[in-house]
């Protein structure tokens, strides 16, 4: 009989170590980007019930002319997200409706949410990716207001 050798030889202790980092660092990654999803649902609920609040106040307390003249180009902040902008869109091209489009934009972490990149409301060069003249955001909300 031989004699065996017991226990770990270094080389194999090394291998377990890396594969053991190798795991760790892939979960840790994984609660990281979890963490900015949470986040990012957080802050754009936040920023879509600010822009439903704004749309009911303007549905159900302003007369129909008022609204041109009071909330068409608002710019607001948005409580709860420290730096954010939204901005409201009134189309008055026809007499019978206005079609009125509330865009709130965020920024989170090192990016922007939203077309508006330095979030003062207007639409500048280079922001409006998709020409259509208004700002965008994930938290856009259109509605139609007529008399009643």
């Amino acid at each position: 009989m031989g004699r065996f050798k017991e226990g770990f030889v270094l080389l194999e202790v090394l291998l377990a170590t890396a594969i053991a980092a190798f795991a760790i660092c892939g979960i840790l990654l994984m609660y990281i980007v979890g963490m900015d999803l949470i986040r990012s649902s957080k802050n754009t609920s936040i920023a879509t019930n600010a822009a439903q609040g704004l749309i009911e106040e303007i549905r159900f307390t302003s007369p129909l002319p008022d609204v041109v003249t009071k909330y068409k180009g608002l710019k607001f902040s948005v409580n709860g997200i420290p730096s954010s902008s939204g901005v409201v869109y009134v189309d008055d091209t026809n007499s019978d409706f206005l079609l009125v489009t509330i865009s709130v934009c965020w920024r989170q972490g090192n990016k922007i949410i939203g077309e508006d990149k330095n979030l003062n409301g207007e639409l500048d060069a280079g922001e409006d990716t998709n020409d259509n003249l208004m700002i965008d955001s994930p938290a856009e909300l259109v509605t139609q207001v007529t008399s009643r």
